[in-house]
Parts: structure tokens; sequence; C-alpha cells
């Protein structure tokens, strides 16, 4: 029962994702290039309609996601989340009243299919509840360098790279919340207050957005 929960969130999940992809590449259409770095792009951000309804659509993400998480192993939930790539594209040329591109939806059809394949093969269950701050230092520090790597590119390579920097941040940085949002759904489970005391909350406050911000300036910056 908790499995087929898990993956029904998930799906849900990665529909409302795919929704927030689609509004939040259309109203970075809407406002002027600002470049990599300047702040003034979530200004004029904030004052469309269109990402402000994509962050409505990410926070119900967000909440289906934690209910999957709490529910379903992280190995199972977060590969079926990678559907939102199918959702993007189908919805995408929904709106366009044309036909997908069949690159790119041969590519996350594949996608799909390879994650099938894995979870039909791994067959992923539980893992550890907890995890102490000091374990994972290390891991941030590695985190730190690889997102401050990913900026660099994006701010000295050549134009045509910088989405890819920026999508890798924000995949990175996605895969780490998901790793917080489970530690916190486990802490749910001993109570609501139980996850002020602990310190994943804390730290999906810092990535979250860190990686959120990586999505909107790779919107911008796509062509």
């Amino acid at each position: 029962m908790f499995l087929v929960v898990a993956i029904a969130a998930s799906l849900a999940a990665s529909l409302s994702f795919a929704v927030s992809a689609i509004l939040e590449q259309r109203s970075t259409k809407q406002v002027p290039d600002r470049g990599v770095f300047a702040p003034r792009l979530l200004v004029d951000l904030a004052h469309q309609p269109l990402w402000l309804a994509s962050i409505g659509a990410t926070i119900v993400g967000l909440g289906l996601q934690i209910v999957a998480l709490h529910a379903g192993p992280l190995a199972l939930v977060q590969p079926i989340l990678v559907c939102d790539l199918v959702f993007a594209v189908l919805l995408a040329a929904a709106l366009r009243r044309a036909s997908p591109d069949r690159t790119i939806f041969a590519g996350v059809v594949c996608c799909a299919v390879g994650i099938g394949v894995f979870l039909a093969v791994a067959q992923p269950t539980g893992g550890t509840e907890t995890v102490s701050l000091p374990a994972v230092i290390p891991l941030a520090a590695g985190l730190a360098g690889v997102l401050a790597g990913c900026l660099v590119w994006a701010k000295r390579g050549p134009r045509v790279a910088r989405p890819l920097a920026l999508a890798l941040a924000c995949g990175v940085c996605y895969g780490v919340n998901a790793f917080l949002l489970k530690l916190v759904s486990f802490s749910l489970a001993q109570g609501f207050s139980e996850p002020l005391r602990q310190w994943p909350l804390y730290a999906v406050l810092v990535v979250g957005p860190v990686g959120s911000c990586s999505t909107r300036r790779r919107s911008s910056q796509a062509p």
C-alpha cells in the first residue's frame, strides 16, 4: 500500500514540476536578459504572474514529493520524478499545438524506460533514517565545489554552454535536496516539531532556493 502511495505521489509531483518548468520558461522569455549573476533578473520575474504561478506549482510538487518520500524509499521516488521530463515535453508541445520534437521526445522516453528497467532490477528498499551533521560536512564541501565550478563555467564559458552548466548545478542541488527531504520525512514520524530540532530542515532552506535560482537562470539562458 505504501509503495502505491509513493508511486502515485511521485507521478503527481512529476506533473507539478513539469507545469512549473513550462511556466518558468515562458515567464523568463518575458523579461530582459540580465546575465548569469544579475539579482535584477529575480526582481523582474517577481512581477510576472506566470513566474509566481510556477512557484505555486513547485510548492505543490514539493509537498507531493515529501509524501512520496515518506511512503517509499529515495531510490524509488527520485527516478520516478524524472518523468517530469516526459510531461514537460508533452505539455510544451500541446501548448504550441504541435507534435513533440522527435529527438527530444525519444531521449526522454529512453530515459524513462531506463529508469523503469533500473527499478525492476534494483528493487530499491528503505535506507538509513538519520545522518549526523559531522558525517555530511565533507559532502557539503564537495557540493560547494561542484556548484562553484558550474557557476564559473556559466559565467566565463561560451554562451551556448551556460544553460548546461546551470542545469547541472540545478540537478545537483535537487538531488541533495531530495536526500534532505527524505531525512525530514523520517523525523516527521516523530511529530511535527521534531524536524525543527534537526539540521536537515535548515539545510533544505539553503539548498532548495539555490537550486531554484539555478533553474530560473538556466531558463533565462536557454535559446
